[in-house]
């Protein structure tokens, strides 16, 4: 009789862990990471029940598959929510108002000067119209610079948290060989373990992407998609370092290899390329910059500095190859009529630095003191500066040279600034050459737009492209994750039918303990 108690009561304990395992289903029916239990009941021999196994009924590719994807997803909306930010930078693409509205004001101003050289107003509305594009210039990098600083900081608080991740997995590790070797004999129930190792293999797959192997008791190898070792089951794991601006897969032993390219998903990855994207915004906007340091000049009355006025790509390279040709005549204004000093007829067959030798090699010239420079301009053209601070002129027949002076300096968007003396400068314009430089400043005017779309168009184009991608690849996380739903997740429907029949079959066995309790007690009754 005892035995029979005996064997009941451990039926009724198997019921019981069974019921718990059902319930546990019931409790994480919306957990994302879980993977529905079954408990496999089988006969023992000759009598009695047991739980042969806690079967985890989880489709390891699937979940595999979806961290790759969610990774990618992830990495798609970091760099969607940082472009987010420079789209309110440049209101362009919001608002309809921005950089290309500013500097369309400045040429619309410099040509209402050019129609009213003399006009005081018209001098003043230039001036503050020029003075607002540069502060406008400046605060846009300042603000890239802040956009930039923010993913910086967020990049190293994500490498922080994939390498505490990487440290709870390689412990995890360890808790899954003890809780197996601890739980072999009752079921294998332990893989409650392997649901919080899901958890953390997916808040990885967000950070950073990763492959995944599991060996048969569901400790895990995990590496980067390039071959990088995360973590070795539970003999060795990795870290990521971010400093200096280079993120580094770090081994054990201190030995580092860059690796920000080499990734190919991941919020880590989103960030890394939002900086990279921030870049190359703020260095389209320095082209602006540098386009309208190098172009933008008003004409001179007594400067004492004749500019060419067409830029050229090469300083080594005849004048004529741009269509750049004509005759230099140097003059002295000392006398009624000014007197011609020198001429350089022809000059197109020259290049830069072959027509600044001759204006320094001529004796004359250097003697009424002319001297001619190449200016290496910011935004990678060259032109030529001829000098004369005394009474003396320079004409050049191919109307390519005039006396002039810039509106801006400066060697690009870090610090460009008006002309020190521009103010004074407007003040002294040349009224006879205002349709030339009319006609120049629609010129530099295309350039200018032609840089704004090349940044709004960069702009708009990165952020549509991505929005479109997210739609796609997004559809596809959500088709898999619907997919592992049915492979793995719990039915409460099913589960509530399986607790009823465990129930039963508890409640029978308890009713065997009452019955023989029953007998028990009649048969001391009957000593």
């Amino acid at each position: 009789m005892f035995g029979t108690l005996s064997l009941i009561s451990e039926a009724l304990d198997v019921f019981k862990r069974a019921i718990d395992v059902r319930n546990r289903n019931i409790m994480n029916a919306n957990n994302p990471d879980y993977a529905e239990e079954t408990p496999n009941l089988n006969s023992a021999n000759p009598v009695g029940v047991y739980i042969e196994e806690v079967r985890r009924d989880q489709n390891f590719y699937y979940v595999e598959l979806r961290n790759r994807k969610l990774s990618y997803v992830s990495y798609l909306d970091e760099r969607i929510g940082f472009n987010q930010n420079v789209e309110g930078i440049f209101q362009e693409l919001t608002q309809s108002i921005g950089v290309g509205d500013y500097t369309n004001r400045l040429y619309e101003r410099y040509i209402d000067l050019m129609k009213e050289p003399t006009n005081d107003g018209a001098q003043s509305d230039f001036y503050h119209t020029a003075k607002t594009v540069v502060d406008f210039l400046k605060t846009k990098a300042g603000d890239l610079d802040r956009l930039k600083s923010t993913a910086d900081y967020t990049l190293s608080n994500y490498v922080k948290r994939v390498n505490e991740l990487i440290n709870k997995i390689y412990t995890l590790n360890k808790e899954i060989t003890f809780g197996y070797a601890i739980n072999y004999a009752k079921g294998k129930d332990y893989k409650n373990l392997l649901d919080q190792r899901d958890r953390y293999l997916r808040e990885l797959s967000e950070m950073i992407n990763i492959t995944i192997e599991e060996d048969e008791i569901g400790r895990v190898r995990v590496d980067t998609s390039k071959g990088f070792a995360l973590v070795e089951y539970e003999k060795n794991k990795w870290s990521l370092e971010y400093t200096g601006g280079k993120l580094y897969w770090k081994s054990p032993d201190g030995k580092r290899n860059e690796i920000a390219e080499l990734l190919t998903g991941g919020k880590v990855k989103g960030v890394w390329d939002t900086i990279k994207d921030v870049n190359r915004y703020k260095g389209e906007l320095d082209d602006i910059a540098k386009q309208l340091i190098s172009e933008v000049k008003i004409p001179r009355e007594n400067s004492g500095t004749w500019y060419l006025i067409k830029n050229v790509d090469s300083d080594t390279t005849s004048l004529n190859t741009y269509g750049i040709d004509g005759t230099l005549e140097f003059y002295d204004n000392s006398t009624d009529p000014p007197t011609l000093l020198a001429s350089i007829p022809n000059y197109g067959t020259n290049s830069l630095n072959g027509l600044a030798a001759l204006i320094n090699g001529n004796a004359t010239l250097t003697a009424a003191g002319f001297s001619a420079t190449v200016v290496s301009n910011p935004d990678g053209t060259f032109s030529l500066r001829i000098d004369n601070s005394g009474n003396y002129s320079v004409k050049d027949t191919g109307g390519n040279i005039y006396e002039s002076s810039p509106v801006f300096t400066g060697t690009g968007l870090s610090d460009i600034a008006l002309a020190p003396n521009l103010r004074d400068n407007l003040r002294d314009l040349k009224y006879s050459l205002a349709d030339e430089f009319s006609e120049f400043a629609n010129g530099w005017w295309d350039n200018t737009k032609a840089k704004v779309n090349t940044l709004i168009d960069d702009i708009a184009s990165t952020q549509s492209d991505l929005r479109k991608e997210k739609d796609v690849e997004g559809a596809l996380l959500d088709s898999i994750n619907d997919k592992l739903l049915q492979m793995q997740g719990v039915s409460i429907d099913r589960e509530f039918m399986e607790i009823m029949k465990l129930q039963r079959s508890y409640q029978a066995s308890a009713k065997v303990v009452s019955a023989m309790d029953e007998l028990l007690q009649t048969t001391l009754n009957m000593v």
